[in-house]
């Protein structure tokens, strides 16, 4: 579970950005609230968030930046000297280019509340520290000082032998992970297999993780094209496939169509088959299940829909903390209010996921569907073009008040300025 996110000089993000999923003490629907017990007394968190904001203010940068940290937590370690980390620092700025990235996180993996806190910039990692709280009491598990000086308050032999064979480009939380230090490889882990993070240029990722989800065993199908039926696409069955090509057994005259970006000597190429079944009925009132080619005949809708169900059904059996930019593509304002509320029900998210998006459906902004505690809106300064994070709970909002209204005449910005 995510509990905060903090990010600062990266991309549009010139000063620090808070990201709460800290529920206030408002007793609207209770249902999207999650209480659990590694929080304080009478803490709770909300099951989602939505982040509105006019085109080019910084949505997407606040999921790229938790993208990054994860980016960087699993993959540093495989840095060797020299290698550049993912510095994207704040351009508009001059000075914002000599000073680090910063980032930090809570959360909550197998019922314990951890932080997690980094600082770097393209050569080297210069502060890193994590803490947990068994019991709800604050305890170091390790801390690192300009890039070299680590402190240990346990198993301080172990922890020393690692950190000096941490080089200066890698996380000390990811090369003691990988080295099974126990009191770092649960945080780790939770970057690996509780953080699912979907961009809106990764529609094609999705769908395979969809088609494999499919074939993986009856119980994932069913569940799948049962998603796919109450979503009243029409689909009665999906038969899919993903088999993997050789490009040296391909005719050259096809490889030298191929992107250059492709590597034609190591690379690797797919062969995706999708084929739906729609329900008809011949004239004498008989059913038949006719095939229809996915990619081809499918509308634009159902292809977006099937992408994302997989990772969707996913998120919620594992009880992960699902990130989905721009979640309105190609979909009905309706479909997409079933799926976030399939977060909120308890009956389908037993393990308590947790849902961020970013969207331009303002369809989504009423008081029956969100709390005000989980509408988030970005805004950029317009002076230096930095982007703003601010809750909906910044302002004093009436109960009664209709909230997409107030969002469309302006009262919470985030809304383009056109001029005439």
């Amino acid at each position: 579970m995510l509990i905060e996110f903090k990010a600062e000089n990266f991309r549009s993000i010139r000063n620090e950005i808070t990201f709460s999923l800290l529920a206030s003490s408002d007793r609207a629907l209770e249902e999207n609230l999650i209480e659990p017990d590694a929080l304080k007394k009478n803490d709770r968190l909300v099951k989602s968030a939505v982040i509105y904001g006019a085109n080019a203010s910084g949505k997407s940068n606040v999921l790229l930046a938790m993208f990054n940290l994860q980016n960087l937590v699993m993959t540093s370690v495989k840095n060797q000297d020299g290698d550049l980390l993912p510095f994207e620092p704040f351009k508009l700025t001059p000075e914002c280019m000599s000073k680090p990235g910063k980032f930090s996180v809570f959360f909550v993996k197998n019922n314990i509340r951890y932080k997690y806190a980094v600082s770097f910039d393209r050569t080297k990692v210069i502060d890193e520290d994590l803490y947990y709280y068994p019991n709800n009491r604050e305890a170091l598990v390790f801390e690192r000082r300009n890039t070299t000086e680590f402190k240990f308050t346990t198993d301080k032999r172990v922890q020393s032998d690692i950190s000096k064979r941490t080089l200066s480009n890698v996380l000390y939380l990811s090369n003691s992970a990988q080295q099974n230090y126990d009191k770092t490889l649960e945080a780790f882990k939770w970057f690996r297999e509780d953080l699912r993070i979907i961009g809106a240029r990764t529609l094609s990722e999705q769908g395979e993780y969809t088609i494999r989800m499919l074939n993986q065993d009856d119980d994932s199908k069913r569940a799948i094209l049962e998603s796919l039926e109450r979503a009243d696409l029409g689909l009665k069955d999906i038969i899919a496939s993903i088999e993997d090509i050789d490009p040296t057994d391909l005719p050259v005259e096809i490889l030298n169509r191929l992107p250059q970006s492709f590597d034609k000597a190591g690379g690797k190429l797919q062969r995706i088959d999708i084929n739906t079944f729609h329900l008809a009925k011949d004239k004498n009132g008989k059913e038949h299940n006719i095939q229809f080619d996915f990619n081809k005949e499918e509308s634009e809708g159902t292809k977006r829909f099937f992408s994302l169900i997989g990772p969707w059904l996913n998120a919620l059996n594992k009880g992960q903390v699902l990130f989905v930019d721009e979640m309105e593509l190609k979909l009905h304002p309706m479909l997409s209010e079933h799926l976030i509320k399939l977060f909120h029900d308890k009956s389908y998210n037993k393990n308590n996921a947790q849902l961020i998006i970013t969207t331009h459906n303002t369809n989504l902004l009423n008081d029956e569907l969100f709390r005000r505690d989980q509408i988030w809106f970005t805004e950029k300064d317009a002076d230096v073009g930095n982007t703003n994070l601010y809750s909906l709970l910044e302002f004093q909002v009436r109960k009664d008040q209709n909230i997409l209204k107030g969002y469309l005449m302006g009262r919470y910005g985030a809304l383009p300025f056109i001029s005439s």
